[in-house]
């Protein structure tokens, strides 16, 4: 049988187009104790909070609480944002470390349920340059998240310049952050990697302070991906340090 160059381009692209998700409205939150104003949890937002379950991670519908709190010695004698959440009418722990079961929670993402999400990488991860991590949900996955960047000497301490992180997948590849400096003491790291929005590939969390204190969390999403991105970062959620 014999497939005309125009109708073979066309079954190709039918197999090759992923659909990119409209996945503006996305927030982030982190449950713990922080110096920031109150966030505004609106009654039609729907929450669903990342945790840890044993050796296996869930997304578990969740209730946000968000109160402020008079002065604090945990957090630098100034006033600060409880966000705590219910499971199941449950009032959870806050931790004000900010672990816990609960690594994260988010609202806006289309397409989410309870269920178990497949999980490649938790916990906190500073790559050092030259180093690579695989992120690829599946055995076959050829998704990498690689740092690169020059270690230098800075009184005591190594610093690392220009640093940059890339994701690849085979001869694809996406620069996601760059920093004109990176150090052990506060670094930008990964945090968590994963398929949080059900389409296979995976989704990325970071932590990018802005400074030597503080943290900001970024959340990015592979079904937010357009054009030649692998995934679009959706939303961030700040905290400043003392």
């Amino acid at each position: 049988m014999k497939i005309g160059l125009l109708s073979l381009t066309c079954v190709l692209a039918v197999f090759m187009t992923v659909p990119v998700m409209s996945q503006q409205n996305v927030r982030l939150l982190r449950p713990g104790r922080f110096l920031i104003d109150p966030p505004r949890i609106e009654l039609t937002e729907q929450w669903f909070g990342l945790q840890h379950i044993g050796d296996e991670w869930a997304l578990v519908r969740i209730n946000p609480k968000v109160a402020a709190v008079g002065p604090s010695r945990e957090i630098c004698g100034d006033r600060a944002t409880d966000i705590s959440v219910d499971i199941d009418g449950i009032r959870q722990p806050i931790a004000l470390d900010g672990t816990g079961g609960l690594l994260f929670l988010v609202s806006g993402i289309q397409g989410l349920s309870e269920r178990p999400i497949t999980t490649t990488l938790s916990g906190p991860r500073f790559l050092y340059p030259g180093q690579e991590v695989n992120v690829g949900i599946q055995a076959s996955d050829l998704y990498t998240l690689e740092a690169l960047g020059t270690a230098t000497r800075e009184n005591t301490d190594f610093v690392f310049v220009n640093y940059v992180l890339w994701l690849r997948e085979g001869r694809r590849a996406q620069e996601l952050a760059s920093f004109g400096r990176n150090w052990l003491g506060h670094p930008r790291q990964i945090v968590w990697a994963g398929d949080l929005d059900g389409d296979r590939r995976p989704d990325l969390l970071f932590d990018f302070p802005l400074g030597d204190v503080g943290q900001n969390f970024v959340l990015y999403l592979s079904s937010a991906a357009a054009g030649d991105q692998l995934v679009s970062r959706v939303a961030t959620f700040s905290t400043p340090g003392c």
